[in-house]
């Protein structure tokens, strides 16, 4: 146990009020970390590397990189908010349409859909969008965009876009609740922390890569993460060996 010393005050009359530890306490609060570290390094959560490096990636593209390139094609500032209120209306979507889907279909069908989605989105926006809208900052893009740019098919882009990063979210979400249930915390520790790092990693290149390589980065993750997820949903016995490993 560990003892930790502190004064009450009032001179010769206070004391010292020690503070005891318990040694369960301790174990409660290092155990998640020694697990996530543990699974940072299994091959089993390693199929999971490519779903949480695409989420990170796709986060900054909705989040910054979408809605800048709105504003560099479109004349109106409002249009800004559209695009995000566009986006909104697609995650929220998706929990309703994949959760009730994912009974169906299962997650890794609600990841196929969800690849599909995206897929024809980043089409979409590779021949709408010119391929300087995402780098362009003090001047407007001046690249001609194959097809003219629509206010209309970029919103509907918008609510794709919500839709195929919301079922890969909800299908993440509900593999590592599933999947980890007997030790949810170090994998869920796992995930925000490599989504995290990779949302940072793309936000350092999308000021200065143009949109076109910016989307090829998006797709091949995107069918990387798809295919890995898909393969740990198909075999999930393997990972159940490996948490089940040293538990008893």
């Amino acid at each position: 146990a560990v003892v930790s010393t502190q004064s009450t005050g009032g001179g010769e009359e206070g004391g010292n009020l020690q503070v005891v530890t318990p040694p369960e306490a301790q174990e409660s609060i290092i155990q998640p970390i020694k697990d996530a570290m543990r699974f940072c390094c299994s091959w089993q959560m390693g199929l999971l590397y490519m779903p949480f490096i695409f989420s990170g990636v796709s986060l900054n593209f909705w989040s910054s990189v979408f809605i800048t390139i709105i504003g560099e094609v479109f004349s109106k500032r409002s249009y800004i908010a559209l695009g995000g209120i566009a986006t909104g209306i697609g995650e929220i979507s998706a929990g309703f349409i994949w959760g009730r889907l994912s009974t169906k279909i299962g997650r890794h069908g609600v990841v196929m859909c969800s690849t599909v989605i995206l897929c024809i989105l980043y089409y979409l926006a590779f021949i709408s969008f010119p391929f300087d809208a995402a780098t362009a900052t003090t001047t407007r893009a001046t690249d001609k965009p194959i097809i003219p740019s629509n206010l209309y098919l970029t919103l509907a882009m918008g609510v794709l876009l919500g839709l195929g990063d919301g079922g890969f979210n909800v299908s993440i979400y509900a593999n590592l609740s599933t999947v980890f249930e007997h030790k949810p915390a170090p994998a869920f520790a796992v995930f925000k922390f490599v989504q995290s790092l990779m949302g940072a990693g793309a936000f350092l290149y999308c000021g200065s890569l143009q949109l076109p390589y910016q989307l090829a980065i998006l797709a091949v993750t995107c069918l990387l993460a798809c295919f890995s997820f898909t393969y740990l949903e198909r075999f999930p016995q393997r990972v159940l060996v490996f948490l089940t490993d040293g538990e008893e």
